[in-house]
């Protein structure tokens, strides 16, 4: 008898208006937390938001890994930053290593780069290499045995300009679109190839 009293008194109370007025309050309360949390994450100039989101993900194409690839940033410093990224393109892989630094708190920021990179295959295809993209690999980085064997294995270096535009608020802060011109070093007979790259990245 005292035990179906004790539900029915239970019942009630979560029945009650105030019961009610405490749930909506209590999820009105988490709302605004996660509301101001996405807030927060927002900021008023480029460099604000480095400060805060100070890793990003993207995706390239061109430039120093090859024909497309794909780029994770870590922020040390609202203005220093490194890269690091995986990518190739047919026949051969690459992998980069990265310095950045950005000047400016606009949307749209110029930057300095240099890096490391190394394009690579693996073993020998057995088949002359003729055609590569980008085409500078083939006309200007691999030598005559390297075409002869079909093996690819550079190391290069790079300084690099580019611009990057930054959404700073609203549902896509974080997103951002960047172009930069590159020169491309062959470390073993310092040959020189310029050449540019596209992509896009995403800080959180």
């Amino acid at each position: 008898m005292c035990d179906w009293l004790a539900r029915f008194v239970l019942i009630l109370c979560r029945a009650s208006p105030a019961h009610a007025v405490s749930t909506a309050a209590s999820r009105a309360a988490a709302s605004t937390a996660a509301s101001s949390t996405g807030a927060s994450k927002m900021a008023d100039n480029s460099r604000a938001l480095r400060a805060l989101r100070r890793v990003g993900i993207g995706l390239s194409g061109a430039g120093p890994l090859g024909a497309f690839g794909a780029n994770v940033e870590l922020n040390f410093t609202p203005d220093i930053g490194f890269l690091t990224g995986f990518g190739g393109g047919p026949g051969y892989q690459a992998y980069t290593f990265q310095l950045k630094r950005v000047f400016g708190e606009a949307s749209l920021a110029p930057y300095l780069v240099g890096g490391y990179a190394r394009w690579y295959s693996f073993g020998e295809s057995g088949r002359p290499i003729s055609d590569t993209t980008p085409g500078f690999l083939q006309t200007k980085f691999l030598s005559a045995k390297q075409k002869a064997e079909g093996r690819i294995d550079e190391n290069l270096l790079y300084p690099g300009f580019g611009l990057q535009y930054l959404t700073l608020s609203g549902p896509y802060a974080g997103s951002s679109v960047f172009a930069e011109l590159l020169l491309l070093t062959d470390i073993g007979d310092f040959v020189v190839a310029p050449t540019g790259t596209v992509g896009y990245m995403y800080y959180f």
